[in-house]
Parts: C-alpha cells; structure tokens; sequence
C-alpha cells in the first residue's frame, strides 16, 4: 500500500496529467491533474473505455496502443481555455502491448507568452516600416498599409503625380482622401505649396474670395491689404479643393473658366492673373450621382475627373487594420504621455472583424478611447465591447426609408444627417471639438453643417 501511495504522490507531484489504459483500451488510471484540466472527476472516468470520455480521433494513445510507438504532440488544444504538451508512449511487458500511458503538461501561459511575443513582434513591424517611410521621407509616409490593394492605388498614384491632368480622389467620408491628396503633390514636380480648401465649410457669400482673393478695399469690412486667395497661395503648387461636390452653384460656373482659360480676376481687380496652379480634388459622393444631380456641373466634373483615385474603405482591406492599430497606438499613446500597452489577440480579431464604417478616423477615434480608459497594462477588450454596444444601439434607432411622409431623397437623408449631429452635440455637451471628433469630420465641416441645418 506504501508503495502504491508514494507512486501516487509521485505522479501528482509536478503539474502534469497522467492517464493509463489497458489493452482492452478501458482507463486504469486517471491523475489529480487529468481531472482538472478535463473537469472530470476519478471516479467519474476510471473504468470506463477512453473512447467513451473522449472522440477516438483525439486520442494519440489510442495509436501508441495500437502500432506500439511513442507520439508526441505540442501545444494541442485540450480544453476550450488550456493548451497541453502531449507525450504518448505505450506499455510493453515481455514484448507485448498491454496498455498505453500518456502525460500532458499545461503549457497554456507559455502559449500565452509566444502570442505575445508574436503580436509585439507584429508591432515592431509596423513601426519599423513607418520609421522607414518617414527617414526616407517617402511621399506616403503618413498613409500606413500592407494590403495589396492599397499598394495598387499607391502605384497609380505615382504614375499620376507624373503628369499634370486633374485628379478626382473619390471614397467614403474617413478614409484619409487629403493625404492620399498630399502624396500627389510631394511626388509631382510641382514646387509650391500644398493648399488645401474645403468646399464644404465655407459660407457661400465668402466663397469667391476666399477662392480667388480680392483687392484692398474691395468690399466693406475686407483686409485692407487685400487678400491672395487660394488660387494666388498654389502658385506653381497643388490646390486641393475637398469635398468639391459641395461647391456653390455660382461658383462652379466661375471656377470651369479658371480651369478653361488658365485666367482669374480677384474681386475688385480689373488684372487678369494668371492660375498657375496643379488641380487634385476630392469627394466622398459617387461619380455617378454627381452626374445625376442637379446640383454639380456635368462639364465641371468632367474637367477635374481626367484621372480619378478610388480610396478603398477600410472594410474592404483587412490587412490594413492591424498596421494602422498599432501605428496610431503607438502615436497616440504617445500624445498623452503612456507608455503603448499590450493588445490581446481577441481584441485584434474583433478590430479586424469590425466593419469599420467611419473608416480610419473611426479606427483612430476607437485607438483614442481605448488609451484613455485601459487599465495600466493591458488594453481593455471591454471598451471595445462597449463602443460596440453603442454603435449597434445606434443602428437600431436609425429611421427607416419611408418613415417621413412627403419627402424627397436628398431632403430625407438631409433631415437623418441633421439629426444625427444634433444628437451627437448633445451627447458631446455640444464641445465643437469633441462632438467633429466623434463625427469623424473637421470643426470647420462642422460648423458648416451646423448652418447648413440651422442648428
């Protein structure tokens, strides 16, 4: 009995799990261990045949019992949470088969710890690749990808800024169309500056001037050292019109003769100048609604659409969403003076499941919120899960097509848009700053919106 006890202790001394059948295949021995890594008792297992406690085809000491050889298997899934190293070896006694033993040692935070090693491994790439684009000081330095798709657009790009035809960068709101307008000027040999104007955040009565400038005193309250405009500021450089599809009506007359007649006036000038400019606009509408509506010029579009970059959304390019994670991870933490904390594989299965409808300004936004509220070391997933929450909830109280009686389709999705924002000001205590950033557009869009729906 001694004997039995001390071999008892022995086995259950270190952190492995023994289990021995005999050759009719029925479990003799079942360790302290094997119980609770399976959470199945002793007596619960011990007499029955394995292959009623387990699948046959689970069993590797099924085939040590039956070819007679040693098996060993690493890091095999044992339980839904425990990973095991898997020895086999079958039981001989004067040269007969007469049963099977196999140990199993829990190697779940070693598994753990290689995952780890794997995801920093997967950070340091992604930071070298950007360390690497910024000492080169490559033109797409600040546009993170590893997609292939993404690196097709790259390509056409180059081949675009090559030239000097106008370029319409087309995608949906968020996914970062005024860098990808920022690489064609960098590439392009064009020596002056990069101008950016949004369409869609300037009051229509200061749009002229502040697209063609003016002469002092040209009209009352004007600078009176007169204003250059944006034309005059991209003189041998790039101007880059965003959102063009919200230009004013009149203007767009105005603007196709700058583009027909490489001449403008500013106002009150009675000089012609000349617009030496490189034209790259940008719109998040489709081209073919901007055909169809009345509100854009037809010949205006066909000017500035001579090469037109599509900007795939962030969902159709999952490769992308773990390098721009960690790449604003690290940037962000960064800003509010924390040092970059570890990111469990489940939580980047789930950004990477994510459909990611405010595209890389939502991904940045989720980054963001995830830095402020984590814990000390580790990412929580739990704000994730939460800003799920909210999203879905969001979805679900979205009006339906058709709820609004009498309303055409413009005036429709104007009244969802006006709501929204309304909606999001109050959450945000109507804090301009947050509430653009919760938006994923800039203060000047949305103090343009917030006129727009008289809010």
């Amino acid at each position: 009995m001694l004997d039995k006890a001390i071999v008892n202790e022995l086995i259950n001394f270190h952190n492995h799990s023994f289990t021995i059948i005999d050759k009719a295949e029925n479990v003799i021995y079942w360790s302290e261990r094997a119980a609770e890594i399976f959470d199945m008792s002793v007596d619960y297992v011990v007499g029955k045949k394995i292959t009623e406690v387990f699948a046959e085809d689970k069993l590797v000491m099924l085939q040590s019992l039956r070819e007679n050889k040693r098996i060993e298997k690493k890091q095999h899934l044992a339980t839904k949470d425990i990973y095991v190293n898997i020895k086999s070896v079958p039981i001989c006694i004067d040269g007969r088969v007469e049963g099977a033993i196999v140990s199993e040692v829990d190697v779940t935070e070693q598994k753990k710890q290689e995952e780890q090693i794997e995801d920093l491994k997967s950070e340091v790439n992604v930071l070298s690749d950007s360390m690497n684009q910024l000492n080169n000081g490559e033109s797409f330095r600040n546009i993170i990808s590893r997609s292939a798709m993404m690196e097709r657009v790259k390509s056409r790009i180059e081949k675009a800024a090559e030239t000097d035809a106008t370029i319409l960068i087309t995608g949906d709101t968020g996914v970062g169309k005024e860098l990808f307008a920022k690489a064609i000027h960098d590439l392009s040999k064009e020596k002056g500056d990069f101008i950016p104007i949004n369409c869609g955040a300037i009051p229509r009565h200061l749009f002229e001037s502040e697209l063609f400038g003016y002469e002092k005193g040209a009209f009352t309250g004007a600078n009176r050292s007169g204003n250059t405009g944006k034309i005059g500021l991209a003189e041998n450089g790039t101007l880059f019109l965003d959102e063009i599809g919200e230009m004013p009506a009149d203007m767009q007359v105005k603007f196709l003769r700058v583009l027909q007649e490489k001449q403008y006036f500013k106002l009150g000038g009675n000089k012609e100048k000349q617009a030496e400019f490189r034209l790259v606009s940008a719109t998040n509408k489709k081209i073919a609604d901007l055909l169809a509506s009345d509100d854009f010029r037809a010949d205006l579009l066909y000017r500035i659409n001579v090469i037109n970059i599509q900007i795939p959304p962030l969902r159709e390019r999952p490769d992308d969403i773990e390098s721009l994670f960690f790449y604003y991870l690290h940037r962000i933490s960064e800003k509010y003076g924390t040092h970059p904390r570890y990111a469990s594989r489940q939580l980047l299965s789930q950004l990477k499941n994510y459909h990611w409808p405010g595209n890389v300004r939502e991904l940045i936004n989720v980054v963001e919120r995830l830095v402020i509220f984590s814990s000390e070391e580790n990412l929580d997933f739990d704000i994730f899960e939460q800003y799920l929450t909210e999203v879905d909830a969001h979805a679900q109280h979205m009006p339906m097509p058709g709820t609004e009686d009498n309303l055409g389709l413009k005036d429709f999705v104007d009244k969802i848009e006006g709501d929204y924002i309304s909606q999001v000001l109050t959450q945000n205590g109507h804090n301009i700053e947050q509430a653009s950033q919760a938006l994923g557009i800039s203060r000047p869009t949305l103090y343009a919106k917030i006129k727009k729906f008289d809010l």
